[in-house]
């Protein structure tokens, strides 16, 4: 360790380097200055003891650090910035490093590689939204969960049934969950006490998550109407995307002038394919694990109601079906409705049907 700094001198026309191994309870921090490792130590969880210590130690200077993105999401970024560090979140992922580093991974070495990365610039900053986007982007997801949670609910019920040979008049669709039908479920008496009550539990869950689902769209809706009303609208002129897909991209991708080109939204999305290319060997594998989540399976889903609506989505499809599989199509279909939206965000027009 060196640590033969001057804490009277000026350091102006220098940079400082800290890697910031965020925990909730403590930081571990490396510190570079120029090109000279200073000091690695653990620090309160609290930017201010950063900067504590920084313009103590470094009067002057230019302050630079890096942590990864994770469970703390972006307010410590924020607070970093408003003390005049230049700070970035970066892609776990996206770190340089060693086999030796990965078999001893700990926090000291993990903050070393981010202070070392920042100080050789071989870091790339991850978009941050805005507080007011980004809280909007979590009101979306709470309502991705809640209809998650729903559908899980659901397939218990259908789970319930099917082991007790359960099965219901045939004037009811058991994939659509009419008043009717919701009423005959409740009506159900098993042989046993116990029976009856796991039943009852099961339908409790049902109509507490459909509760919640109802009333998180709502709030959702009215929070896309009251800040995005054209954008909401314009998105939906595109075949395939009704409200939840529409508030979907808003939430997710926010501003669309971010992306460079249509491969780099494409690759955000998680349209790409993995590659292990190596001579005359180029493996194309399945799609990236590196994706959106949200988008991606949101924007699959849209390509198959898209094709119903787009003359040119179902040539498409039609012209491949007996080539390839179907899963493997509906990807291609849904990458092209990925590029008719971008098409319509950027142009601010609605969309014209035929568009390749």
């Amino acid at each position: 360790m060196l640590n033969k700094f001057n804490k009277s001198a000026d350091f102006s026309g220098h940079n400082v380097y800290a890697g910031l191994d965020v925990h909730g309870k403590s930081w571990t921090t490396t510190i570079i200055v120029d090109d000279i490792e200073h000091r690695r130590f653990t620090q309160p969880p609290e930017p201010m003891a950063l900067y504590t210590y920084l313009s103590s130690h470094f009067p002057g200077a230019s302050y630079f650090s890096a942590y990864e993105a994770g469970f703390c999401g972006y307010h410590h970024h924020r607070k970093l910035l408003e003390l005049g560090i230049e700070n970035i979140v970066i892609n776990a992922a996206d770190l340089p490093v060693t086999n030796k580093e990965k078999i001893n991974k700990n926090d000291h070495v993990d903050s070393r590689r981010l202070a070392q990365a920042l100080q050789k610039n071989e870091l790339k900053a991850i978009y941050v939204f805005g507080p007011a986007h980004e809280q909007f982007r979590s009101l979306f997801r709470m309502r991705w969960r809640a209809s998650k949670e729903h559908r899980r609910v659901k397939n218990r019920i259908r789970s319930f049934m099917y082991y007790y040979g359960i099965n219901p008049p045939s004037d009811f669709n058991p994939e659509h969950w009419s008043v009717g039908f919701i009423h005959w479920l409740n009506q159900i008496n098993m042989p046993t006490e116990a029976g009856t009550l796991s039943l009852k539990y099961l339908l409790k869950a049902y109509q507490t998550t459909r509760e919640q689902l109802l009333e998180v769209t709502r709030q959702l809706r009215h929070e896309v109407k009251s800040h995005f009303p054209d954008l909401y609208k314009l998105l939906m002129s595109v075949p395939g995307i009704g409200p939840i897909v529409s508030m979907c991209l808003i939430a997710e991708i926010g501003d669309i002038t971010r992306f460079k080109s249509y491969r780099h939204l494409s690759s955000y999305v998680g349209f790409i394919p993995n590659s292990h290319q190596s001579g005359e060997k180029d493996p194309t594998g399945r799609l990236t694990y590196r994706s959106n989540k949200y988008l991606r399976s949101m924007l699959v889903e849209a390509a198959w109601v898209a094709m119903r609506h787009d003359p040119a989505l179902l040539k498409y499809y039609r012209e491949r079906i007996g080539k390839y599989k179907s899963q493997f199509i509906i990807i291609k279909v849904a990458h092209k409705l990925l590029n008719r939206v971008r098409q319509v965000w950027i142009s601010n027009g609605p969309y014209q049907t035929g568009i390749a």
